[in-house]
């Protein structure tokens, strides 16, 4: 362990980072490139299939992008569904920190849950889809005559609309929102009173999806506006999915709070040999107290900061997320909030309004924000 954070180790780490097949030709072209987590290997996720991720997996996203200067830049996710394994959520961890060897410490380094999403995750993609079930559960293709019934969920604003397999109960539907009732041979949408026309839109593209995937064999679609229309028996066996028509149903997606928290900062340091987290700030933040030799914590309250200095060790770089994680933990917080390491001198904007105090959190406080 003598050269444990010398140039020497960082070309050990690199080199390991070389071997791992997945990673070849990685970062040399800008767009987007996607691996799911499979019994603990790193495994290419089908380009036709961005977008869409399961709640049972674990998956890696590079961004590659070029800045005005023409040099490129890397953001780095990983995303862990609600019933991923801690064995395959680890794996994803691991190898993220990996891919960052291979690329020279360049990233940004975001970790992603499932519901919680930050928002500059959800602008990678036009639509984003989870649907239930994953690589530990047998998921797999099935034909329409095959097909448990599911319901997707429509929800968003403009190009940040997001799809959501919920269950399939009358408690999942409401008034503000467009569904999609996939019932393999017939497939239904139902538009709430106020849903907007980007949702209404999104899901009548769903539908014809789902319509054109299966090759003529779906032999009806049909589109339902609101809990008041009636007339049709396609429309009442809809509502026999969910045990018959409601009086009722919400007025609005139950979203949940996401609890005020004071921004603070908070200076890592292993100078006792023991790691320790001593608040330096509180309220408003002074970037004056951030030390190039140094890692600091930057609790924006929707989102958390790990900022590195350029001076900082080896084992500060690389257990940033875990740092973050037994923060999170000491304060009670919720485990799901955004959590983002970044380098000095290569802070992402949403850094410095964090900074600001002007951050936003994840599709809870969005999605408020987008009605």
């Amino acid at each position: 362990m003598a050269n444990y954070g010398s140039e020497e180790h960082k070309e050990m780490r690199k080199d390991a980072a070389k071997k791992e097949k997945a990673w070849e030709g990685v970062g040399k072209e800008c767009g987007i490139a996607i691996w799911r987590i499979e019994k603990f290997q790193v495994k290419h996720w089908s380009k036709d299939q961005y977008g869409e991720f399961y709640s049972g997996d674990s998956y890696i996203i590079l961004h590659t992008k070029e800045n005005e200067e023409g040099k490129k830049e890397y953001d780095v996710y990983f995303w862990l569904g609600a019933e991923t394994s801690q064995d395959e959520a680890g794996t994803a961890a691991y190898k993220t920190v990996e891919l960052d060897d291979l690329l020279g410490d360049e990233p940004v380094q975001y970790r992603e849950v499932q519901g919680n999403e930050s928002k500059g995750f959800l602008d990678l993609f036009p639509k984003i889809t989870i649907l239930e079930g994953g690589m530990e559960s047998g998921f797999r293709k099935v034909g329409p005559k095959e097909y448990k019934p599911r319901l997707l969920h429509v929800t968003g604003y403009k190009q940040h609309v997001q799809v959501y397999q919920v269950p399939l109960k009358i408690e999942s539907l409401n008034n503000c929102d467009s569904f999609v009732l996939d019932a393999g041979l017939k497939v239904f949408q139902f538009n709430g009173g106020k849903s907007s026309a980007w949702e209404k839109r999104k899901a009548n593209a769903i539908v014809d999806e789902l319509q054109a995937s299966r090759h003529g064999k779906v032999a009806a679609t049909y589109i339902i506006d609101g809990l008041q229309d009636k007339g049709n028996a396609l429309i009442e066996e809809f509502w026999q999915y969910f045990g018959g028509r409601p009086k009722k149903i919400a007025e609005e997606e139950e979203m949940k709070e996401v609890p005020e928290v004071e921004p603070s900062m908070h200076h890592i340091s292993d100078e006792s040999g023991v790691m320790e987290i001593k608040e330096v700030a509180r309220g408003k933040l002074d970037r004056n107290k951030l030390n190039s030799n140094d890692a600091f914590i930057v609790d924006a309250g929707a989102a958390l900061y790990v900022w590195i200095g350029s001076g900082a060790n080896n084992t500060e770089k690389r257990e940033a997320m875990r740092y973050a994680n037994d923060y999170l933990k000491d304060q009670g917080r919720a485990s799901d909030i955004p959590i983002a390491r970044v380098m000095e001198g290569k802070e992402p904007s949403a850094f410095w309004e964090a900074m600001a105090g002007k951050v936003q959190g994840g599709r809870a406080v969005q999605a408020k924000a987008w009605k």
